[in-house]
This record gives structure tokens, sequence and C-alpha cells, in this order.
């Protein structure tokens, strides 16, 4: 049996009785990833508001098929793609060591951000999310987008980041820096509430995250395009907030990163 026949057999019994998307497993004393096709493509509703806000604030509509995730959902062609030419970039992504129709398979890169959050102490997750807001403004300084910026999809090995995740394929569709802005709200939003990140630390630590991102990505139109979505999302937010009571964290966190990016808005003049 060759060394990738038993890779695949090896996540295949891994996958059996598992519903999960993704598994790790252990194959030869090398931890894997498995990682599966997406079981279903967005709502149609939120597909349909996704692309009116696209097109509001780029003036470029997003095709159907991108915002449904219907590419994801059909194979896994796509990401594979997007991780071997990442890798090839320098970017730290994890190496992809299988591929097939209906999984591949990456090498273990660490636990993700989001779960090792929950245990560190403010001085070690002040630290290091400033040092992640350093590390997207490089990756987009070399002209790179995410499309799940979020801290969910960013792991730690060793003191070492990686980027995972690259299923989403709009920034194909948009300009650059739309694509990066894309990012890095997400990459905030994600954080804002986060674990033992309260209210009063999130609004202290993100404008600090801000700077640490445009120090190293000091991009004009990245800022111009927050203040042209800035309008639209002030009024989204103001909306989104009479229905904050059935809300756990989702509007709060949107109130929230709206705040903070009209300071951008203001030093972008």
């Amino acid at each position: 049996m060759t060394e990738k026949n038993a890779l695949e057999a090896a996540a295949r019994a891994a996958l059996t009785g598992r519903n999960s998307r993704t598994v790790v497993f252990e194959l030869d004393g090398q931890r894997y990833v498995i990682k599966r096709l997406a079981e279903k493509p967005r709502k149609l509703l939120q597909t349909l508001f996704m692309r009116w806000l696209v097109k509001r604030i780029t003036g470029q509509p997003l095709p159907m098929r991108t915002l449904a995730l219907s590419e994801a959902a059909s194979s896994m062609d796509f990401e594979a793609r997007r991780l071997t030419a990442l890798a090839a970039a320098g970017v730290r992504v994890p190496r992809l060591a299988l591929l097939t129709p209906e999984f591949f398979v990456l090498e273990f890169c660490g636990t993700v951000v989001a779960s090792l959050l929950e245990a560190w102490t403010p001085e070690i997750w002040r630290a290091e999310l400033l040092q992640l807001a350093t590390e997207l403004g490089e990756f987009h300084r070399a002209g790179h987008w995410h499309g799940g910026a979020q801290i969910k999809n960013i792991t730690l090995q060793d003191g070492v980041s990686y980027r995972i995740d690259f299923e989403e394929n709009f920034g194909e569709y948009l300009p650059l820096n739309v694509a990066q802005t894309a990012d890095l709200a997400l990459f905030l939003n994600s954080i804002s509430l986060a674990g033992p990140i309260v209210e009063s630390e999130a609004r202290e630590l993100m404008p600090k995250l801000l700077d640490s991102y445009f120090a190293t990505n000091p991009d004009p139109e990245i800022k111009q395009v927050i203040q042209r979505a800035l309008p639209l999302l002030s009024r989204l937010a103001g909306f989104a907030s009479l229905f904050e009571r059935w809300s756990k964290k989702g509007i709060r966190r949107v109130i929230i990163l709206v705040d903070m990016l009209k300071t951008v808005q203001s030093t972008a003049r």
C-alpha cells in the first residue's frame, strides 16, 4: 500500500460514524486534519442580503453561486488550490497531504486561537491578538486576502500562527482592497466579546488592533472602503440594536465594531 493509499484509508476510518466536517486523527506519529465538503450552502435570505450589502458598498454585485458557497458545497478543489498557491507564496498554511472528491487531509498545525483565548490571561491575549493584527497587515500588504480571517480560522503551534479555512471565494470577484477590508472587519468582529473579552475590554483593545494593523499595512484604499461602508453599516447597526435583547452577542458585536471603525474614518480625513 502506498503512502497516500494508507493515508486515505486511515482518513476514511477516522470519518466512520462521525458527522463533524473536521476530524483530527493520527498516523505513524503524525497528526492530520480531515475536512469534508460543506453540508449545505447558505440560506437564500442570507445570500440575498449579503449580495445587496456588497452591491451597496462596492457597486459591484457578486454572483449568487459565490455567496451561496455552491462551489464549496460541490468541490474541494477551490480550497485545495488556494492552500497550494498560498503555500507557494510563503504564507503559513497547513500542508495539503491528500485530496479526494469528498474530503482533503491537511497536516495538523495547532489549536485555533478562538479556543486558546478561553484559557489565556489578559496579558497573554492582549499580546497575542496584537501580534495577529500585525500579521494580518503583513498578509494583506503582500497582496493576499483570506476570506475567513476570524480567530477561529487562525491556529497556533509552538508559538507560530497558521491560516486555515479558505473555502470562501468572494475575494476573486471583488477589488482586493474590498476583500481585505472584509478580512479586517471579520477579524475584529471575531475578537469582540470572545471568551474573556467583555465589552469594556473590547472597546479598549480594538483601536489598538486597528493601529497595529495599519502600522503594518497603511493602505489608504482600505480606509476609503471603510468610509464608504460606514453610513450604511451605522444605519444597519442602529436598526439591529432594536433586537439586541434577543441576541446573545452577535448584534452587540456589530455595534461595537461599527463604533470602532468610526475611529478609522476620523483619522482617514
